[in-house]
């Protein structure tokens, strides 16, 4: 019988991956924060489960699960040691949109105030 616990490491949003649907590997377990359709989990945290049809299955702490557009899912800033998901999600100040900030970009000296979408 081996020890070996498989290593999970989860992705975090980059320049090229802010949202579940950037990210080319989606692995169960990823966590995400909603900004979707349903009210009722619009800024929640959940984990990916899996595809169903064209919407990402999110599993939410209290054991529902629901299906969103994997664009309406931001990846986290940060994973810590204990692989607690930090989110930092800020609105664009041109767009209004909301967008999460990279690790280098929520450690930076000053913090990014429009989305990659409307920045020069």
């Amino acid at each position: 019988m081996s020890d070996v616990t498989p290593d999970l490491t989860f992705s975090c949003a980059s320049e090229t991956a802010r949202t579940l649907k950037d990210l080319r590997v989606k692995q169960k377990g990823q966590p995400v924060y909603v900004m979707g359709h349903e009210e009722a989990y619009k800024g929640k945290e959940g984990v990916f489960e899996h595809f169903n049809v064209r919407l990402a299955v999110i599993k939410f702490p209290e054991g529902k699960t629901l299906g969103f557009d994997p664009s309406e899912l931001l990846l986290p800033c940060e994973i810590d040691q204990d692989g607690i998901p930090y989110f930092e999600i800020r609105y664009c100040e041109l767009c209004d949109q909301l967008f999460p900030l990279t690790s280098e970009e929520f450690h930076a000296p000053e913090e990014r105030t429009q989305c990659p979408e409307c920045s020069p």
